[in-house]
């Protein structure tokens, strides 16, 4: 906190000296292209460089700033009431630090007036004052990328025209193209992102994601009074990575792979149990907790959270928490009538979902049909030996 209230300061006083002044100031959107070093930073990241070269001014100004630390935080994430904050770090911080990560940059001059500049550092300044700088995370509507997007937007004197989409795609399909490489990943991530991802979006919508709105603004133009000039005016690569092949997603072991191997395991006890009239209680009880635990996850993602798009999920039905009720089912030796109730809804509910999966209005990932067909099969197990 020390650190950025100096820095705040720092550009405060550098603000005043220069009087606001934008004649000798250069302002450039700085993106980082993704990096398998976390999790988070496999969609890439953007960053707003303001500098004087002439002066002793060089800043960052960073919206994707958090607290691991902070109390309760992987509950408000997991819920959607993440607080990310804007942070100004002087550019030597700011190239170290990815320099270490192995990490490309990109930087891209825009094309602004004097009066656009002035107006987008003043406006920068009092975003990254303490009690402004926090904002409500959203993950495709309001994160680092759109925050600094709606900035040069608000500054920008005139009509900034955006070159024509490519082609018509969703939230999903883009998110798809960066975690192709991690397939539990994508797995997870199509478990929790309901039929609301599998709406066609705008080009303005793509901007979500760093590399979408550098590619846009690098063939966009701003139109004022006939006079057309473009947004960007010169583009550089500022730090290049060292490639490397550590793309640990690409593992044999996939939720296909997994899915098909616990579904053979289902398949042979299922016969063996109809054959020599067992439960196999142990293997089926912990098969039907795991999927009563993800189904919690699921449920409070899709009821609970203010993520977006998140709800309507059609996962809710294939993995829900009633699945405790088939655990006690299989743990307890008397039978009991709501119990067996239960697996009879339950079993012709997966079997009709299963049936009808082609005309599901949302796209499922394939990888779930194996494991909702070993939960088929202990359902069905349950009924037959009872």
């Amino acid at each position: 906190m020390k650190k950025f209230v100096l820095g705040v300061l720092s550009v405060f006083f550098t603000l005043h000296t220069f009087g606001f002044s934008g004649d000798s100031l250069r302002v450039s959107l700085l993106t980082v292209l993704p990096s398998p070093n976390y999790v988070f930073t496999i969609f890439g990241h953007t960053a707003i460089r303001a500098y004087n070269p002439s002066e002793e001014f060089d800043w960052v100004f960073n919206y994707g700033s958090f607290n691991w630390n902070e109390p309760g935080f992987m509950y408000r994430f997991v819920k959607g009431q993440t607080d990310y904050y804007l942070a100004a770090d002087k550019f030597d911080e700011f190239e170290y630090k990815y320099t270490m990560e192995n990490s490309t940059v990109i930087e891209q001059v825009l094309n602004l007036s004097s009066e656009e500049k002035a107006e987008m550092l003043q406006m920068l300044y009092i975003n990254s004052l303490p009690e402004n700088r926090r904002y409500r995370y959203d993950f495709f509507f309001d994160n680092c990328t759109t925050r600094p997007r709606d900035i040069i937007e608000k500054v920008t004197r005139g009509r900034i025209v955006y070159p024509e989409q490519e082609k018509p795609t969703t939230f999903r399909t883009l998110i798809h193209e960066y975690t192709k490489p991690y397939p539990w990943l994508t797995f997870g991530i199509d478990l929790l992102i309901g039929s609301g991802a599998d709406s066609l979006i705008s080009l303005r919508q793509e901007m979500f994601l760093p590399e979408k709105l550098m590619n846009a603004l690098e063939n966009a133009y701003i139109e004022n009074d006939g006079i057309r000039r473009p947004m960007v005016s010169s583009t550089q690569i500022i730090i290049q990575s060292i490639e490397e092949d550590n793309h640990s997603g690409n593992s044999w072991f996939s939720p296909m792979a997994a899915g098909i191997c616990l579904l053979v395991i289902s398949l042979i006890l299922g016969i063996c149990g109809i054959i020599y009239k067992r439960r196999f209680r142990l293997f089926f009880a912990l098969l039907f907790l795991v999927a009563g635990t993800a189904g919690c996850v699921v449920w409070f993602v899709a009821f609970l959270s203010t993520h977006p798009c998140t709800y309507p999920n059609w996962n809710v039905f294939f993995f829900h928490p009633l699945y405790f009720i088939a655990l006690v089912g299989y743990l307890l030796p008397k039978t009991y009538r709501f119990i067996t109730w239960y697996h009879w809804i339950n079993f012709v509910l997966l079997s009709s979902l299963l049936i009808a999966w082609p005309f599901i209005p949302q796209e499922m990932n394939s990888a779930n049909i194996p494991f909702v067909l070993c939960l088929w099969i202990g359902l069905g197990l349950r009924l037959k030996t009872n």
